[in-house]
């Protein structure tokens, strides 16, 4: 069990499924203030778009990661469904989770290029990039999911949101720091606004100033 699971398979479901939902408004941006940070071993190169010789529309993926080690380069696609279906797939355990997603058309194209194809004219900020596989972005994984995954769709790596947060806890940049500000900020303010303004206290008489 880890923190993902500690946090946010809680005993009040209410609770999580708001969570969950919260959250997903910016975890895209937890996978960016990860890869900006020189630890990570990965660097995000912005939202790729593919599309096959004959299509006319082209699909949009979430990432386009380079491997700092080895200059290689990866569409990448994120999944973080935390309470969803009675947290079915918030830690990923076994290959058979991928499968209500098969019915994609962007997650079809993400598995192709996995399995090494090369029919796809990919693009990443308006450039040509030739991509070397692609990399699955889970919320929580366990190493034998992470493993079977990789086996069964050809994955070149399995990457976790839960070990993402840990690893920004630990590395403290200051991208991070000024995301969980500028969010927590936004979120009091939300919750002002919905409980209206307060009512101010009431100036205290002569008699109650009195007996202070």
């Amino acid at each position: 069990m880890g923190a993902f699971d500690d946090f946010f398979h809680h005993r009040d479901t209410r609770r999580d499924n708001y969570l969950s939902r919260l959250f997903g408004l910016f975890s895209e941006k937890v996978v960016h203030a990860w890869c900006a940070d020189e630890n990570a071993p990965y660097e995000d190169l912005g939202r790729p778009i593919l599309r096959e010789a004959e299509e006319s529309s082209w699909s949009v993926l979430d990432f386009t990661l380079r491997r700092r080690s080895s200059g290689k380069t990866y569409a990448a696609e994120m999944k973080c469904e935390l309470a969803f279906e009675k947290y079915r797939y918030l830690t990923l355990i076994d290959s058979n989770q991928l499968g209500h997603h098969m019915t994609s058309v962007a997650f079809a194209k993400i598995l192709a290029l996995a399995n090494g194809s090369k029919v796809f004219d990919v693009r990443c900020q308006g450039k040509p990039v030739v991509v070397d596989g692609a990399i699955l972005v889970w919320g929580a994984v366990t190493p034998e999911g992470r493993d079977t995954v990789i086996r069964t769709y050809g994955f070149a790596d399995v990457l976790s949101v839960e070990s993402m947060v840990s690893d920004l806890q630990t590395w403290r940049p200051s991208g991070w720091a000024d995301l969980i500000d500028c969010h927590r900020g936004w979120s009091v303010e939300l919750f002002d606004f919905l409980a209206g303004p307060m009512t101010p206290a009431a100036p205290a008489t002569a008699n109650e100033e009195g007996n202070r």
